[in-house]
């Protein structure tokens, strides 16, 4: 494939990466996180792809010198489109996982807080309810062994 031919089909990649992450953005900034996840092996896919062809073109710039400006143009002003579009991307993800971490972290706070604790006595032999959760360090037991 000649230069032209790969400066073409690295704009239809960036432009599909565009509109992916377009939409991923939407559903993350919508809170669809369903909708967002099913963006994600396609984001891969598009992403290697878009990222090896960038590779090929950064391992021989003398071969751009070849293609149209505008085309070359296009391409330019696609990359600087998609990749402020990663960097969105990548903070609207970090927002996401730290507000799922959030909340499972207050689910387990909540659950750990419904479990009762031990029932315990106090040295003389009456409920303490002041603190249900723990028993204290310094229990006494006694055995009736006349059985």
């Amino acid at each position: 494939m000649n230069a032209t031919g790969r400066i073409n089909d690295l704009i239809e990649i960036t432009e599909r990466l565009e509109i992916l992450l377009t939409r991923e953005n939407k559903a993350l900034s919508e809170r669809n996180a369903k909708e967002a996840t099913s963006y994600l092996d396609e984001k891969n896919n598009l992403s290697r792809i878009y990222e090896s062809r960038i590779k090929g073109i950064m391992d021989n710039p003398a071969a751009l010198a070849d293609v149209d400006p505008e085309l070359r143009q296009k391409l330019r002003e696609l990359g600087e489109k998609v990749n402020l579009m990663i960097r969105e991307n990548a903070q609207l993800l970090k927002i996401t996982i730290e507000a799922n971490r959030r909340v499972v972290e207050m689910v387990a706070e909540a659950v750990k807080s419904q479990q009762p604790g031990p029932g315990i006595y106090s040295a003389k032999g009456t409920s303490d309810k002041a603190d249900v959760h723990s028993a204290p360090r310094n229990l006494a037991l006694s055995l009736d062994r006349s059985l």
